[in-house]
């Protein structure tokens, strides 16, 4: 089968976001464990910006797991405030997909970059399922080539 599609880049998508106080370790620093709840939240509104409400949705090839995540710790977000997390498809594969992340402080500096892949799986086996085309063209405007 083939699962090629045609990819036109279209650019991040850019979810704006808050760390608010809470998020601090006791150094002042946005705690490490943070930074993946940043991507999850970016990829979910990422989700949404394409018809996507909820886990099921039609369009979404659902089950999937998180199989990886990876952050690169760049710069420390050191008190409350407004951030900018980008996210974008680095990687489209036959049952996995990996998201790219960049989270950026206020003053416009890299704080962090990393990566995400999840694999689609069929629920009764639990073993990995490849991508619909309708889900391919659906992403195909936001895997960066």
């Amino acid at each position: 089968m083939d699962h090629q599609v045609t990819v036109s880049f279209a650019g991040p998508y850019i979810s704006k976001q808050r760390v608010f106080w809470d998020q601090l370790d006791f150094l002042g620093v946005l705690h490490n464990a943070a930074y993946i709840l940043l991507f999850e939240r970016a990829r979910t509104e990422f989700w949404r910006s394409l018809g996507i409400d909820g886990y099921g949705e039609e369009g979404l090839d659902w089950p999937y797991f998180v199989a990886r995540n990876e952050v690169n710790y760049r710069l420390p977000i050191t008190a409350e405030e407004e951030i900018t997390v980008s996210v974008w498809i680095s990687r489209l594969g036959d049952t996995s997909l990996t998201f790219g992340h960049q989270v950026f402080r206020s003053d416009g500096r890299l704080s962090a970059d990393g990566e995400t892949a999840i694999v689609r799986i069929n629920p009764e086996t639990q073993r990995p399922l490849p991508w619909s085309m309708s889900f391919r063209h659906l992403i195909s405007h936001h895997i960066k080539p």
